[in-house]
């Protein structure tokens, strides 16, 4: 009996613990930007038409930190949390590819960003830039979709495919536990302070946990420190793994959308993918991009390659609009 009152003890200190850090987390790191309904919004810039970016499918703004500074200098950017993630509030509603849509498009109309505006989505980010341009096509410009998750790969899974799924789902609500006893925020610290390249005693038995290492070491550490403590909040894993559970429905939804005619889309993509992929990307651009130098990553891997996609669209949305003959008759 002693022992289970020591474990509940130990238990209760734990949660007291992590409670403390995430109230300091929020003073440590205040939101950069403003909250819309929840939604944190970042708005750098000036210029039109405007570039609106959108992340990967555990990501937040602070993913687009290298590239959105720098486009930033010849265009009004917006960077956003999806709910649930960054510092953005969480939701109710179930997790589903309108539902996003239709939270992204309120920001927008309260920031009242002028339409049409250009659309930049990493990996899973492509799908919802996608699904938007079908939805509201008067009000998209331009795509630049970087290294974009694309519906046949998702839509209708294999078996292998469901089962990662399943684990992945499982071991993200497994972390969500670990992270209200604060073991998340404790194990994130210990892999920061590795200096090592080779693997710790944890990350040596997960190619996961090595690949997030590997990639987490191109972040400016002032933007890895938030990035870290967002990742130690439980209700990051519950929203990942609402994302999750929803894959194969949400690629099902954006397979759906056409693309608008006459639409400029920018493909970049990862020199990792294989040949049928790169074939899907290459079908659906204007311009299709291989990034040699980079993984999925590209605007951490070649964040040059990036701001230039979205210079180059900017450059053929502005060219398109003066060759469009005015009807005021005092031009």
């Amino acid at each position: 009996m002693a022992v289970v009152f020591i474990i509940l003890g130990v238990l209760i200190v734990l949660i007291v613990v992590q409670t403390v850090c995430v109230r300091r987390d929020r003073h440590r790191f205040p939101p950069p930007g403003t909250l819309v309904d929840g939604l944190h919004v970042l708005q750098l810039g000036a210029g039109f038409p405007s570039v609106v970016f959108e992340s990967g499918i555990a990501n937040s703004s602070l993913n687009w930190s290298l590239i959105q500074s720098q486009v930033a200098r010849f265009a009004t950017t917006y960077s956003y949390d999806r709910a649930g993630f960054g510092w953005s509030d969480g939701s109710d509603v179930p997790c589903s590819l309108d539902k996003i849509t239709t939270d992204l498009r309120a920001m927008l109309e309260h920031q009242q960003v002028p339409r049409p505006f250009i659309l930049v989505g990493h990996s899973f980010g492509g799908l919802i830039v996608r699904f938007y341009a079908h939805q509201f096509p008067e009000e998209v410009s331009g795509l630049v979709l970087v290294d974009p998750a694309m519906p046949e790969e998702w839509m209708n899974p294999t078996r292998q495919q469901r089962f990662r799924l399943r684990r992945a789902i499982f071991f993200t609500g497994a972390a969500g536990v670990l992270a209200s006893l604060g073991a998340v925020r404790l194990g994130l610290w210990l892999l920061m302070r590795r200096k090592q390249d080779t693997p710790g005693p944890i990350s040596r038995f997960s190619s996961t946990l090595r690949r997030i290492r590997f990639e987490l070491k191109k972040i400016p550490a002032e933007i890895l420190l938030q990035i870290c403590a967002h990742w130690s909040r439980p209700g990051f894993y519950w929203t990942m793994s609402a994302y999750l559970k929803v894959l194969p429905s949400a690629a099902a939804e954006a397979a759906r959308g056409l693309f608008p005619a006459r639409l400029p889309v920018m493909v970049l993509s990862g020199a990792h993918q294989p040949p049928e992929r790169l074939v899907e990307h290459a079908a659906i651009a204007t311009t299709h991009i291989i990034a040699k130098g980079s993984g999925h990553f590209i605007h951490l891997d070649e964040p040059e390659l990036v701001v230039d996609a979205v210079r180059e669209v900017l450059q053929q949305v502005n060219s398109s609009r003066r060759a469009i003959p005015s009807n005021d008759p005092m031009d």
